[in-house]
């Protein structure tokens, strides 16, 4: 079985228009999420062209309503806060040749409440490691609509990273700026509790995933390893992530505001950097 990517790179179904001077070939769109936080960065040789413009939608099925998403060079993060079913609507048109196409990505939107991930190296062995994935609350411990995967990588870069570069990798970093490459994976394991035992010391990036198989909608979680590192390895490390401190709320012109407006976009800036757009219906 290969390898599952958390990162998908979509070259979705596109709808071409009437003009055929128009080549959309090279336009593609990354997906990356965590439980219900989005993102999505389009990209392409296309969109070098001036004449060539884009407009991110999202359609609510519930409400029968289509938002407007405003994009900060080409990335998008929206943040689902009820469930249900969902359309990212991507619209690019060409306004010197008269025509346009469209990228779609289906959403159903389930929460993973509980979802974590614990680790502990095996005291006789620094290279052998016992991985344990939390099961998700509420759902039973015999659905048989859950998938847990843990999945390796190995890359020279990792070893060329200073400490604080290294600790303070973020997964968005991670999710945007990885490809995955296959020279750098080191193996998966398909069950919640395994035992994985790596063939060299020094840095090992982990995902692990939750995949309900029957929604077709999952969580994941990157966590970085020092294998064999010097010092203290026995103890059980829970990798439960700090929340960061809310910094500021921003309207769509960069203007503070104090409380989420309804029927507008609310920027939320973070004490790690990260930011979130919130529609408030």
């Amino acid at each position: 079985m290969k390898k599952q990517l958390m990162i998908l790179l979509f070259t979705l179904s596109t709808v071409l228009g009437l003009n055929a001077k128009c080549d959309w070939s090279t336009l593609k769109l990354k997906q990356w999420n965590e439980r219900n936080l989005y993102k999505w960065q389009v990209s392409g040789q296309v969109l070098d062209d001036t004449c060539v413009d884009y407009m991110f939608m999202v359609y609510d099925f519930q409400t029968k309503k289509t938002d407007t998403v405003y994009d900060i060079r080409g990335i998008v993060q929206v943040q689902f806060n009820v469930k249900g079913k969902y359309k990212l609507y991507l619209k690019v048109w060409n306004r010197c040749e008269k025509c346009d196409t469209a990228l779609y990505r289906p959403l159903e939107i389930v929460q993973f409440p509980g979802a974590n991930v614990s680790f502990k190296p095996l005291s006789q062995d620094c290279k052998k490691y016992m991985f344990a994935m939390n099961y998700i609350k509420g759902m039973p411990a015999k659905d048989t609509c859950m998938e847990y995967y843990m999945v390796f990588y190995k890359g020279p870069w990792m070893d060329t990273m200073s400490q604080k570069e290294w600790d303070n990798l973020t997964d968005y970093q991670i999710g945007m700026e990885y490809d995955f490459p296959d020279a750098d994976f080191l193996g998966y394991t398909q069950t919640r509790a395994a035992d994985f035992t790596f063939k060299d010391t020094g840095r090992v990036l982990m995902y692990a995933q939750w995949w309900n198989k029957c929604l077709r909608q999952d969580t994941f979680m990157f966590r970085r390893l020092d294998v064999c590192k010097s010092g203290p390895t026995s103890n059980t490390v829970v990798l439960a992530r700090p929340e960061p401190k809310l910094l500021g709320m921003y309207d769509m012109m960069g203007r503070p505001v104090d409380f989420a407006r309804e029927n507008e976009i609310t920027i939320y800036l973070y004490s790690d950097g990260s930011s979130r757009k919130i529609f408030k219906k």
